[in-house]
């Protein structure tokens, strides 16, 4: 943009020049389709509310396929997290269609119980008929994510992404992964988490589980039995135990999520399209990197919560599509101007062709000599044909004035800007002073003695 002022400064100057350069490079269609992928703001973050009743609300997601199978043919891994405890459940799949899906998600409810809202992407999986059918009977919400905005389901992300590289890892000796998925699991479930400072065990249980390093320790010391507590007396302290560990757990939480959210607020920055309003979508894959990043222009339909848009393609409205605010930046179209310029048809100005207005000297004006377009059939001509014969005082064949609407130019002072004039060419004058003339003799115009005046322009015709 600043280049491009530079290079008109050196050979040209107009009032408003700089706004005029601002406003042309930011409405250009092919710059704002072809920008770069960060060249508008992210918006601010918006944590997820904080659960404190087990698997009242969960995640869910599908890792895989997974390049090598399991013993019993198994290429996928459903996996399911726990908000309130980040308790982490995995069923190994061997297809993903929507009723296999569905059988594994009732292998975890059977052990865990129902929740009462699931958090998914927009798989068909989770989006078919019979998992919808499902939840309904079971009496579940289901919470979709944006589309290409896996952070909104970031809890089941980084578990899935800490699985894979747990069974990476585990696998490179033991071909079977099948088989290890318990072990695992056990061990993800019985390590602190850093956001809750808690291992799910601890908060699912109300206790430590005995893991491997128990059972060596309790080898080493020689196995001494500890004394147990009545039934109701370990209800009490367990009940007591939990109401504890809830607490610190919403206090951890809250300081974490307020330390990311000022983190990633820094470069952040509140953004809000209105209902209508022109919008651009972010390619989220390119083929080549000659393509361009962004695709559109799309209008907004209703906003879905902060910030998430339901949007559909400016020219084809049969689909809508959801997507957040991330994805989107603001469309800015250029204003079309239309200029008539006026000028006789002479062997100088063949060179610059130029709209011909007709003229009034001695050429009927009537409604016969109103052209119809050459695409009406007989019939439309015809009817308007009749049309024009009866509203004769309202059309004619030559331009005119109306009064029924006014327009006015208000300036901010009344004090004339004197400038230098600028000599008009011999090649143009002439034709300049016949539509002068033509335009007086018609009304268009009047004479004016006032000091302000507008400058004109000849614009060749395309």
């Amino acid at each position: 943009m600043a280049k491009t002022r530079h290079r008109l400064t050196r050979a040209f100057f107009w009032p408003r020049l700089s706004e005029d350069v601002r406003e042309y490079c930011r409405t250009c269609p092919t710059c704002q389709k072809t920008g770069k992928t960060g060249d508008h703001p992210k918006a601010p973050l918006h944590p997820m509310p904080i659960i404190q009743e087990p698997f009242s609300r969960v995640a869910v997601d599908i890792i895989g396929p997974l390049p090598r199978p399991s013993a019993t043919g198994k290429r996928y891994i459903l996996t399911v997290v726990d908000y309130a405890t980040r308790y982490p459940e995995a069923v190994a799949l061997s297809n993903i269609q929507a009723d296999t899906v569905a059988d594994g998600l009732l292998q975890v409810f059977s052990r865990v119980g129902f929740p009462q809202e699931i958090l998914s992407d927009q798989g068909s999986q989770f989006t078919a008929e019979l998992t919808q059918q499902l939840w309904r009977l079971c009496g579940v919400k289901a919470l979709h994510s944006a589309p290409y905005h896996p952070q909104t389901n970031g809890l089941c992300e980084r578990f899935n992404g800490t699985l894979k590289q747990l069974i990476r890892a585990y696998t490179q000796e033991r071909k079977d992964w099948e088989k290890y998925l318990p072990h695992l699991l056990f061990a993800y479930r019985e390590v602190p988490q850093e956001l809750t400072g808690f291992s799910p065990f601890e908060l699912l249980y109300g206790r430590r589980v005995r893991g491997p390093l128990d059972l060596v320790r309790a080898q080493w010391e020689g196995g001494q039995e500890a004394e147990g507590l009545p039934a109701v007396s370990y209800v009490l302290e367990l009940r007591e135990r939990l109401t504890e560990l809830t607490a610190m757990v919403q206090g951890n939480m809250q300081a974490a999520q307020a330390q990311q959210k000022a983190w990633y607020d820094r470069s952040a920055r509140s953004r809000l399209f209105l209902v209508g309003q022109k919008v651009l979508v972010l390619k989220p894959q390119q083929q080549n990197k000659l393509q361009a990043s962004w695709q559109g222009p799309y209008r907004v339909v209703t906003q879905v919560g902060e910030t998430t848009y339901v949007v559909v393609s400016c020219t084809d409205t049969r689909i809508q599509r959801t997507f957040h605010v991330n994805m989107l930046k603001a469309y800015h179209e250029r204003p079309e101007t239309v200029s008539a310029i006026c000028a006789p048809a002479t062997e100088e100005a063949e060179q610059f062709p130029l709209v011909d207005l007709p003229g009034i000297d001695g050429r009927p004006s009537g409604v016969e000599q109103v052209q119809l377009g050459e695409g009406l059939g007989p019939h439309k001509q015809e009817q308007a044909r009749q049309l024009l014969q009866e509203h004769q005082e309202l059309f004619s064949a030559l331009p005119g004035y109306t009064s029924r609407a006014v327009h006015q130019v208000e300036t901010p002072s009344q004090r004339p800007l004197r400038q230098p004039a600028y000599r008009l060419p011999e090649a143009v004058r002439k034709s300049m002073r016949a539509e002068i003339r033509e335009m007086l003799e018609l009304g268009v115009i009047e004479p004016s003695a006032s000091p302000w005046s507008s400058p004109v322009v000849l614009v060749p015709k395309k």
